[in-house]
């Protein structure tokens, strides 16, 4: 596999490779997992940590640029490998740290078993330490990135009696039997055992709606999530918006919104890869300091 290497991220390598900065540069030393996206970039981990932490950071600065963060709350988190090569760290934002403002080296890192900030400074917000170190245990072998957010469309289905996603459209329809539900909410992520039954109730599933609170995403890239989060919000609005017209919705049958979901499970990531690529372009146009 190939692994696109930021400007950032090349400079750690400047004084053993020829990467010219500031062109795009596809290396061929990189190694993935096939199920998991974690890549060691010619095996160096400073390397890896800090693509993840551009991709985190990027997926922060997206999300707030498409109107899903909340204030200071929420939570996305990818795992890397330590920066100081001893095993790997669960990425996240330090508590208090606006969305629009995450840089690459303000990300904490977090060990998933001890749940203790083993990397970088700052505050790890309780309840998104619990609720994702469950979801990351979990589905070690299968995941690398968890997603909870509180988008507005999302959100408010999961305020509903019955919040199912229905087969109304195109973006509904790749989700079909990859949606989990949880409607047994009982607290924030610290309270009792809320995470473990959120990690369980998520396990095979890409996205869950979480009755009475919001959204969690989980998947082997930080792209892969990205995207999946993106147009879940997106399937969402179009059924609320339909639905608060009063008039019968059209949903597809069983048949059509299987058909749908098998070809995104087939020939998604190419869609979800370019969708993330085209968000860097922009922050990069926005403001590279996202990178630093």
């Amino acid at each position: 596999m190939m692994s696109v290497v930021s400007s950032s991220a090349r400079r750690l390598l400047a004084a053993s490779s020829s990467l010219v900065p500031g062109k795009s540069v596809t290396t061929k030393t990189a190694k993935c997992h096939c199920r998991r996206s974690l890549c060691t970039v010619g095996g160096d981990h400073q390397l890896a940590n800090q693509q993840a932490r551009e991709d985190l950071a990027a997926c922060y600065r997206g999300l707030d640029y498409y109107g899903m963060g909340e204030g200071v709350c929420n939570h996305l988190t990818l795992r890397g490998p330590a920066r100081n090569g001893k095993g790997e760290v669960m990425l996240l934002i330090p508590y208090g740290k606006h969305w629009s403002q995450v840089t690459a080296s303000c990300l904490v890192g977090v060990d998933i078993h001890s749940k203790k900030v083993v990397e970088g400074e700052g505050i790890a917000e309780d309840s998104a330490v619990w609720i994702h170190t469950a979801i990351h245990r979990a589905m070690e072998k299968t995941i690398d990135c968890v997603m909870h957010a509180h988008p507005p469309y999302a959100t408010a289905l999961s305020c509903l009696k019955n919040p199912r996603l229905k087969m109304v459209h195109q973006s509904s329809m790749r989700f079909y039997g990859k949606i989990g539900y949880d409607e047994d909410y009982a607290g924030t992520g610290d309270m009792g055992d809320e995470s473990e039954r959120l990690a369980q109730n998520m396990a095979g599933k890409e996205v869950m709606v979480m009755g009475n609170h919001g959204l969690v995403a989980a998947g082997k890239s930080a792209a892969v999530v990205f995207d999946n989060l993106y147009y879940f919000e997106r399937a969402a609005m179009f059924q609320m918006i339909a639905e608060a017209t009063g008039r019968e919705l059209a949903e597809a049958s069983d048949k059509v919104s299987q058909d749908v979901s098998d070809y995104y499970t087939k020939n998604g990531d190419i869609f979800r890869i370019n969708h993330f690529k085209g968000l860097k372009e922009l922050l990069q146009g926005k403001g590279p300091d996202f990178r630093s």
